[in-house]
């Protein structure tokens, strides 16, 4: 059976580097240099969640069947150009909604979800689309393909107009 778990400060500090060798690895190439700076860089106390709104500025979300690691997720707020989202499923393990499980446990934890997806990348293209995520606009993306702007906020989110139905847990 599946688990998925958001992690705390301190398993983040304990798993970093096998996390960011997972995600390099299963990544077949798809992540930026970026992406995988920040989720490295990444400040522990980004991952406590606010009193006042319920949410965290950022998330690493794992998925595992026992002690064996399926997927990884990583998201975090900043300003328009500073958000990092990224989700890494083993090959093994794919189609069997581990990169559902572990996306819709980052968008609990942050209350919305903005990814950047190259064009080409179809199996992360669909995936954004099966959560209900809309593409919002197009630009050339950092390695120069076309890359769409996904964008998907919890119903609750009073600041959001365009607010869809939720996705169960």
């Amino acid at each position: 059976m599946m688990e998925v778990q958001l992690l705390t400060p301190q398993q983040w500090n304990s798993y970093r580097k096998r996390l960011a060798d997972f995600a390099v690895q299963y990544s077949d190439k798809r992540l930026t240099a970026a992406s995988i700076q920040a989720f490295r860089a990444l400040d522990s106390a980004q991952l406590i969640t606010s009193v006042e709104t319920g949410y965290s500025e950022a998330a690493v979300s794992i998925a595992r069947q026992g002690s064996r690691l399926l997927g990884v997720g990583f998201a975090a707020n900043g300003d328009k150009h500073k958000q990092e989202c990224f989700y890494v499923v083993q090959p093994e393990a794919r189609e069997l909604g581990v990169g559902t499980a572990v996306a819709r446990s980052l968008i609990s934890r942050l209350g919305h979800l903005t990814c950047h997806v190259a064009v080409d990348n179809v199996p992360s293209m669909a995936l954004c689309f099966r959560l209900g995520m809309e593409a919002v606009s197009m630009f050339t993306g950092p390695t120069g393909k076309p890359t769409l702007r996904f964008e998907r906020r919890t119903p609750n989110d009073a600041a959001c107009t365009r607010n869809i139905d939720f996705i169960s847990q």
